[in-house]
């Protein structure tokens, strides 16, 4: 029997955007009038060949009411956090063209753009320093079993700013759908560092789009523990001579988990660098895919820009799709990709081994170590220690490892 408060996502948008500034109910025409013209990605959309989105394109969503992520530590003095919504109905003039950083949206981020209804802007004033960083709970609690929700973070940074934001996706069910969107604009000298934790069970969408000013830095950790589905972009715009990004990445799936990283990162000054590293452990008959892109202008000369993409295999029936590449338009570069998909090392097995471990521990120490690697890039201890203790409960000893790690 029909659900007469569902509606497919495209289903979902309206004949018309009657509310709020002139500038926004354009900004959600332009994203439903593209949604509409080429539709949500399918199987033959490139770059989401290996995404399942079929199911969740074809299904029939309640929508949720969203409000601002919680805000689990204090904001940091200096530091403005206001809702999205009070804003654009006090000041909508604020965030005049802050909306759309990354340019036109498409696909999911667009669906997200014409039909967010709250959410958070983090606001640094230039010369501020946030020393203690903001964390950010967003959690999906839907009335019914297949509900979506739209969650949305604008974080803009002044010239000489600096900001740690530690965002937490958990919670929802096998059928609930959390499509979110966060927009950083970092100006001249501004730094910021972002932790990204993925816990939630349910399907997951997720875009990240940054534009930097000159000698700016992003730098990007992500830890992604499993997920019915899961797609997670992240775009850099390296606008600034001398802008700089690091982007991180962990990810442990089993199951028929599926979880899909894809990077953009684009070279549009001189003198800038950037550096990929995801490593990632698949077993059961889980699938992962990595999906890094450089793209390096004309005019982008002295720019550095290297890729990284490691992978374990545990079982016959896990599977990884990897495609880190670079495309370059300029001729005085040094860039760099690498990619490995294999099993645990044979020699650093019979190492432990020999020293009485047994084997089923010493492949959990492996696979734990191979990963840690990234959660220890985690600047904020607590966090750091969080990620640690979330990777060991999803090994088997983990209390064993734990004890010698």
């Amino acid at each position: 029997m029909t659900n007469p408060s569902r509606q497919t996502l495209l289903g979902s948008l309206p004949a018309s955007f009657d509310s709020g500034p002139e500038w926004l109910r354009a900004l959600r025409g332009r994203a439903a009038d593209a949604l509409r013209e080429q539709g949500l990605p399918t199987k033959r959309t490139e770059a989401w060949r290996f995404t399942p989105v079929r199911s969740v394109v074809d299904a029939e969503f309640s929508r949720e009411e969203e409000s601002a992520p919680s805000l689990v530590s204090a904001v940091p003095e200096g530091v403005a956090v206001r809702s999205l919504r009070q804003v654009l109905q006090a000041e909508p003039e604020l965030l005049a063209g802050r909306l759309d950083l990354g340019g036109a949206p498409t696909h999911f981020a667009a669906l997200n753009t014409a039909l967010f209804s709250d959410g958070l802007w983090i606001d640094v004033p230039a010369g501020t320093a946030g020393e203690a960083p903001i964390e950010l709970a967003h959690a999906i609690s839907t009335s019914s079993e297949r509900g979506v929700a739209y969650p949305r973070v604008l974080v803009t940074l002044g010239d000489n700013a600096e900001l740690t934001l530690i965002e937490t996706y958990a919670g929802g069910e096998a059928e609930q759908l959390t499509n979110s969107v966060v927009e950083v604009d970092l100006g001249r000298n501004a730094k910021m560092s972002h932790v990204r934790v993925h816990e939630n069970a349910g399907l997951q969408v997720g875009r990240v789009d940054v534009r930097q000013g000159a000698d700016s830095s992003y730098r990007s950790t992500v830890v992604t523990l499993g997920g019915a589905l899961l797609r997670f972009d992240v775009r850099c715009l390296l606008q600034g001579k001398g802008a700089e990004c690091q982007l991180d990445g962990a990810y442990l799936i089993d199951g028929e988990d599926h979880v899909d990283h894809h990077t953009l990162v684009e070279h549009q000054a001189s003198h800038c660098r950037s550096a990929q590293t995801y490593r990632g452990i698949a077993s059961g008959k889980g699938t992962a895919v990595f999906d890094g892109i450089v793209v390096v202008h004309r005019d982008a000369q002295k720019t550095e820009a290297h890729q990284e993409n490691r992978n374990l295999l545990l079982s016959d029936t896990a599977t990884v799709h990897t495609k880190p590449h670079l495309e370059i338009d300029a001729d005085d570069v040094v860039c760099s990709h690498g990619v490995t998909v294999g099993s645990l090392d044979q020699e650093q097995l019979f190492y432990l081994r020999a020293r009485g471990i047994p084997e089923d521990l010493a492949h959990s120490m492996l696979t734990y170590a191979f990963l840690k690697t990234i959660v220890d890039r985690v600047s904020h201890e607590p966090t750091r220690a969080r990620m640690r203790e979330a990777l060991l409960t999803r090994l088997p000893h983990g209390d064993d490892i734990e004890g010698v790690a």
